[in-house]
């Protein structure tokens, strides 16, 4: 019975662990689009600012 026990609760730590690890990577996956995003436009803002910059003089 307490073998039982201990293999009912290793797999539930590991189910545990499989679905922390899911929403991690989602999380991650998520937070690096973001990132992709906004340095993108940052990009785009300091391209446009040179080229004015550029023009200008």
């Amino acid at each position: 019975m307490f073998k039982e026990e201990n293999a009912q609760i290793s797999a539930e730590l590991v189910l545990i662990m499989a679905t922390v690890s899911i929403i991690i990577l989602i999380t991650s996956n998520y937070i690096i689009d973001t990132l992709n995003q906004i340095t993108l436009h940052v990009k785009i803002v300091i391209r446009n600012m040179r080229n004015d910059i550029m023009s200008n003089i």
